[in-house]
């Protein structure tokens, strides 16, 4: 873990807004924004994942949203309300901060590192096994690019693939094999450190190998 956030991936407003989340109800920061903000410093961050394991905590959170953006001189509007997942905008000056409010019913598999700068954010090894559940769950280049630079940092996703089978019991290195096939690698996301389309898609072909040869032993 880095010793602080990188501020263009978590700028002070958003961390003084996760901040106050957090001593409104236990939840930890996720996603994109706490990979690379507190750990690899790669590609920017259009949201905030704030992950809490109780739908109550959620919902503490959801009504307390206006309080929470007045908290930071700002204020909020709801774009969607499912119950267990909300997402806002945070309007805060001329930054505007897209959050989520998401309740995760399955356990960590580690508890969260001490807080950075006063955050609570996710585990690596959490936040490794959830960006392979992601490769399942929908379509979008900025995973890709994710796992490349975790690729890059010492951790080959496939090696990774008995905790992600722990978030989600349809994790299947046959099924990710196929569904690189056709993985998107544009458009990029914005992007803090090097890299090229054409880059992105030559590790999507050695992932979706190593991913095969995983699912057939001695291929």
């Amino acid at each position: 873990m880095r010793s602080a956030f990188d501020r263009r991936v978590v700028p002070e407003v958003a961390l003084q807004f996760v901040r106050e989340s957090q001593r409104m109800a236990p939840c930890h920061l996720g996603g994109g924004a706490a990979l690379s903000g507190a750990f690899l410093a790669h590609r920017l961050s259009r949201d905030l994942d704030l992950v809490s394991h109780d739908r109550d905590h959620v919902r503490t959170l959801a009504t307390g949203l206006c309080e929470l953006a007045a908290s930071i001189g700002g204020r909020a509007e709801v774009a969607r309300d499912a119950g267990s997942f909300v997402r806002a905008r945070v309007h805060a000056g001329p930054l505007t901060l897209e959050v989520d409010f998401i309740h995760e019913s399955t356990p960590d598999i580690e508890p969260p590192p001490p807080p950075l700068e006063g955050v609570t954010v996710e585990s690596l090894v959490d936040l490794r096994a959830n960006k392979i559940t992601c490769i399942l769950s929908r379509s979008e280049p900025r995973d890709l690019v994710d796992l490349l630079f975790l690729d890059r940092a010492g951790y080959p996703p496939e090696g990774d693939l008995s905790l992600a089978l722990r978030k989600d019991a349809g994790i299947d290195p046959g099924v990710l094999a196929w569904l690189l096939r056709q993985f998107p690698v544009e458009p990029l996301p914005l992007m803090l450190e090097p890299l090229t389309v054409e880059e992105l898609d030559r590790f999507r072909q050695v992932l979706m190998e190593r991913f095969r040869r995983e699912a057939i032993p001695g291929a």
